[in-house]
């Protein structure tokens, strides 16, 4: 650095004025050389960046030249506190330094529980858990159409795995998603966009389907890949809701009951008066550009990574695994496991339990409808009230009630009305427990951030272990007629031993969450 003479005029400005060096013949000779055109450049470092003055607190109002600080050189990066009002909370702040800026740039992040980004993305999200996930739970009716228009009884085996596997990968990928997008944060939009396209090219090549196993190819195993699509959307709720995360959950938890509810109408609509190749193509289109325009308002609310140079740093640390060895954690691996079991055992059942008993209004995908329909409310209303009530009293109140319908209005439900009660309970109870996840997790992962798309992807890989025994589990229930001649369906019907077995594994997995740590 050029050495400077630092004085102080009457107006107290500071005057620099450099200090004349002395010219030695090495120096003379270093100067002709840089000054040469000759000279090759491709050698030589980044000049010292000028001084400036600062002021120091000993004597006001006087200036000292000192270098500027080297833009390249490591430093610490200043943090700010959150924005008064709102609680601290593990997930980020609502200041925090920008992807690739530098140690004297910050933004300012968009406010948790409110304001229209917040409130944007889960409406975003709500529409893309309902698009993604409608599909699979109105499969029934395109395995009916395959079955009995397309190729015939004969392939009935292919195509009932292609639409249970349809509906287990969708869960199960989880398990393998959620620490992939742990791992690679910074490539989660790039994955998601893969998964897009994947399920897209599923969906058109399904409607030039011509042999069973061309199904359980594309809407088997193609059209799971969704998953890598919406998982992010899932769990980034985190960042954006901390006081209504529960709320926030049910609400986008909700879209899966509201897409239950409105494609099936949709799908035999459009089956009847388009047949099977424009449906699907429809489809197809409808389901990439929605998913494309929602994945828009999804961004992440806390910058995942900055950049150093051509280095790429985390900002958050990677995962502390400790929380696998925590009681909480394993209070609810239990709880999703059992109770999984028989989750989606009223959702499969109740169309043929109708049609055996007799009851014809409502039909029998009616009660699916109607089951979905009210799940939307009651997922709403389990994800509010896990923001004001523990887990532990408010999972085991619900699975009680749930267990309660299944053995009574079920059970005795010969009649519509009966079998309408049992549907509207077991819509807002048993099908509506995952409005509780978010406060599990939160429970469980504490202080990390990194822990919640690990647990969530675990939770929902559990609830696939339901999607796929389901349907073996009961068919071999419905074998054993134990109960002949008692009352209600348990003895009029062969689904007394399954409709206990529902109640069963839906109480008997809530039971542990009474240890369930409060927090």
């Amino acid at each position: 650095m050029t050495p400077v003479d630092v004085a102080v005029d009457d107006d107290d400005e500071v005057i620099e004025a450099p200090i004349e060096p002395t010219v030695t013949r090495a120096s003379r000779r270093a100067s002709r050389g840089a000054e040469s055109p000759l000279a090759f450049k491709g050698l030589s470092l980044t000049p010292i960046p000028a001084p400036v003055p600062i002021t120091p607190p000993d004597t006001p109002g006087k200036g000292i030249a000192v270098p500027a600080p080297d833009p390249f050189a490591p430093g610490l990066n200043p943090s700010l506190p959150p924005t008064p009002g709102e609680a601290s909370d593990p997930f980020g702040s609502d200041t925090e330094h920008e992807a690739g800026a530098t140690e004297d740039t910050v933004v300012a992040l968009p406010p948790v529980d409110r304001g229209a980004q917040a409130w944007g993305f889960l409406v975003a999200a709500t529409a893309i858990e309902a698009v993604i996930w409608g599909l699979p739970y109105s499969v029934g009716v395109f395995h009916e159409y395959w079955v009995s228009t397309l190729f015939g009884p004969e392939a009935t085996s292919t195509l009932t795995l292609a639409s249970t596997l349809q509906t287990g990968l969708l869960f199960f990928s989880g398990a393998l998603l959620g620490p992939l997008f742990a791992a690679f944060p910074w490539y989660e939009r790039q994955i998601q966009l893969a998964g897009l396209a994947v399920s897209t090219a599923g969906l058109i090549a399904s409607a030039y389907a011509t042999k069973p196993w061309h199904l359980l190819l594309t809407m088997g195993i193609m059209y799971p890949c969704s998953a890598a699509t919406y998982l992010p959307c899932a769990t980034n709720v985190f960042e954006w809701f901390v006081a209504k995360r529960g709320l926030a959950t049910g609400i986008m938890y909700g879209g899966t009951g509201a897409g239950g509810t409105v494609y099936p109408f949709v799908v035999t609509a459009l089956l009847h008066r388009f047949g099977y190749r424009a449906t699907m193509l429809s489809i197809a289109v409808s389901y990439c550009i929605l998913i494309a325009a929602g994945l828009f308002f999804t961004k992440r609310r806390v910058p995942l990574v900055k950049r150093v140079g051509a280095i790429k740093k985390r900002i958050r640390p990677k995962p502390d695994w400790a929380f696998i060895r925590t009681p909480a954690w394993w209070i609810g691996v239990t709880f999703m496991t059992v109770s999984s079991l028989g989750n989606f055992i009223p959702l499969l059942w109740t169309p043929s339990y109708a049609s055996q008993v007799g009851i014809r209004t409502p039909s029998p995908a009616a009660f699916v409808a109607m089951m979905n329909g009210v799940s939307v409310i009651g997922n709403l209303a389990s994800g509010s009230i896990s923001d004001y009530v523990q887990p532990r009293y408010s999972v085991f109140a619900y699975s009680v009630v749930a267990a309660v319908a299944c053995l009574g209005l079920w059970g005795f439900g010969t009649s519509a009305s009966a079998l309408t009660g049992f549907v509207i309970l077991w819509g807002i109870s048993g099908q509506c427990l995952c409005g509780f996840w978010a406060r599990m997790i939160s429970t469980i992962a504490r202080d990390d951030p990194a822990v919640p798309q690990i647990a969530f992807s675990v939770f929902i890989s559990l609830k696939g272990i339901g999607a796929f025994t389901s349907g073996p589990i009961s068919t071999a229930l419905l074998k054993i007629n134990a109960f002949s001649g008692a009352a209600g369906a348990y003895g009029d019907t062969n689904f007394g031993v399954l409709i206990i077995f529902t109640a069963a594994m839906t109480l008997l997995g809530a039971l542990p969450m009474l240890a369930f740590p409060t927090s």
